[in-house]
């Protein structure tokens, strides 16, 4: 294993498409539903504007969706 981290909850969510060029956030999960998280990308950035302008550049985005959501931050 190289790395795991818990989630934040679907309330932290943000979804991104991208559709004819214009990029569309909604809040919460992509799906209300019992998935699983199939994987992620972490991504080392300064705020929740940078995460969303990163998954707007992805490959599938122009026809699927992005879930940005932060990692828990446990106190230490």
């Amino acid at each position: 294993m190289v790395s795991g981290a818990p989630l934040e909850g679907v309330d932290a969510a943000t979804t991104v498409r991208v559709r004819g060029g214009d990029t569309e956030l909604s809040d919460g999960p992509v799906l209300d539903s019992q998935e699983i998280l199939g994987g992620y990308y972490l991504v080392d950035v300064p705020d929740r504007e940078s995460a969303v302008a990163l998954a707007a550049k992805m490959p599938n985005i122009e026809y699927g969706s992005v879930e940005v959501r932060p990692v828990v931050v446990f106190p230490g």
